[in-house]
């Protein structure tokens, strides 16, 4: 009897923790990228919105390719989609959600970087 009523709670679990573990992968994504180029990390810690980084600051073109790296690894990981759609599904809001130039996002702030290069390569 308990297992019938609570039967129709596990698929929100699961996307929960599909949807936490898309977030955690993106931040290592973030991680890894940054230590490879060089960019000490300062901070890893989470609020309200979820898990962040920051950064020292480094060159435009390194912030650029550390910023797009959380929402590329999500963007590879749908790749699991045929494996678990829950999972594929998770990555696939989680890149599509950070890509967006919305304020504080990774897209807004692949933005900015990609705008400060430009202004540094204009006469």
């Amino acid at each position: 009897m308990a297992y019938s009523v609570l039967k129709w709670f596990f698929p929100i679990f699961l996307g929960m923790a599909f949807g936490a573990l898309a977030m955690i992968l993106h931040e290592a994504g973030h991680l890894s990228m940054a230590l490879a180029l060089g960019i000490k990390v300062k901070h890893v810690g989470l609020r309200w919105k979820g898990l962040y980084t920051i950064r020292e600051v480094g060159s435009p073109a390194r912030n650029l390719v550390a910023t797009l790296a959380g929402p590329l690894t999500n963007a590879v990981l749908m790749a699991f989609w045929h494996w678990s759609p829950t999972f594929g599904l998770a990555n696939f809001c989680f890149a599509l959600c950070n890509i967006l130039p919305i304020e504080g996002s990774d897209g807004d702030r692949a933005l900015r970087c990609w705008q400060e290069m430009r202004s540094r390569v204009a006469p």
